[in-house]
């Protein structure tokens, strides 16, 4: 059993995975082949504890990074309130449109500044994860064709890389860009008192929420359809052969041994090998949801303190820019998890 894993695992060929993983978190810190040798061998293949302070000195580092931001934010917003409120009282309605102008446009570029380092965090954690899943496939789908047959592999490979173009256009080329125009929209609209692009923001925002769900909807779908019929083609197959084999006079019971120790290794190695997987897409989208979603509570809390003084439409600046956030906390996590569910389903039905 132990030799024919080996064997299985030598067909491999696991230097794109690694490079993928150097490139994405450094050399030396997930080594692809160590944590499907130690699932083979039933052990845990990575420290909790170590996961724990990498996932905390992301945050920390997140924070440290962005918090000037939110310091000038409150300067800004508390500046503006302090120079509407003065101008209002010595020369009227003119001279405070023109003072919250000023303000709004110094806070305009602080806020596109912060925006454009959300947006980069959320293409960049989603070109990983597509990078990888282009990677991790052909690996994964031959040790399918180990336990499953070369016919099951193949289709489950094609569809797969289907899915990943056609999800890598929707993200990428799609949603993210739509964010970004949701995003720009909602700025605009707070440049005058009179409500303009609202309607045409939220439309935006329906879009895209309603293509990201149903691209999730359509591919789940088409994994637990194959999952339903190619694994028990498959099967069949591979009864047919055992029991073929083992009709043979004389050497029947060693070739149907040794089938059976063939197909059990081979399901040994592709599970192995789709945790492995799963472990590494976790890692990749970890950091930057909990960066994103820490910038979101951030911003919501900034929100909080400078309400009370603070114009009206500079609220609604940051209440958008916590609304895009999600988008793009939304738009990672249905890529990562569409990816992970998928996995699971095919190494569970196959």
């Amino acid at each position: 059993m132990d030799d024919c894993t080996s064997e299985i695992l030598d067909e491999i060929s696991d230097s794109d995975m690694q490079s993928v993983m150097n490139d994405i978190m450094g050399n030396g810190v997930f080594d692809f082949s160590e944590y499907v040798g130690k699932i083979v061998n039933g052990e845990v293949p990575f420290s909790v504890q170590d996961m724990a302070n990498t996932i905390f000195n992301g945050i920390r580092d997140n924070f440290i990074h962005d918090r000037k931001i939110y310091v000038y934010i409150i300067i800004i917003a508390v500046m503006g309130a302090v120079i509407a409120n003065f101008s209002k009282l010595l020369q009227g309605k003119k001279v405070s449109e023109m003072a919250f102008y000023s303000v709004y446009i110094l806070f305009f570029s602080v806020l596109i500044t912060s925006f454009n380092s959300f947006t980069a965090i959320a293409q960049d954690t989603l070109s990983n994860l597509f990078d990888f899943m282009k990677v991790l496939s052909p690996a994964y789908f031959m040790c399918m064709s180990f336990s499953t047959g070369s016919v099951a592999g193949s289709v489950y490979y094609q569809t797969t890389l289907v899915i990943i173009t056609v999800v890598n256009c929707i993200l990428l080329k799609i949603a993210l860009p739509s964010i970004q125009v949701y995003f720009l929209l909602q700025l605009a609209n707070q440049l005058s008192e009179d409500d303009m692009f609202s309607k045409l923001s939220e439309l935006i925002h329906d879009i895209v929420s309603t293509l990201m769900k149903t691209m999730f909807g359509v591919v789940m779908g088409i994994n637990v359809v194959q999952g339903l019929v190619v694994p028990i083609t498959a099967q069949a197959k591979q009864s047919f052969i055992v029991k073929a084999g083992s009709a043979i006079p004389g050497i029947g019971s060693t070739i149907s041994s040794v089938a059976g120790t063939v197909l059990c290794a081979g399901k040994l190695v592709k599970n192995a090998v789709g945790v492995t997987g799963i472990i590494a897409l976790l890692i990749i989208c970890a950091i930057p949801l909990l960066r994103l979603l820490l910038s979101r509570f951030m911003y919501q809390t900034v929100t909080v303190l400078i309400q009370p003084i603070s114009d009206k439409r500079i609220i609604k600046c940051l209440g958008a820019v916590a609304e895009t956030i999600r988008l793009q906390v939304y738009a990672v996590g249905v890529g990562c998890m569409m990816f992970v569910i998928s996995i699971a389903i095919i190494s569970a039905m196959s």
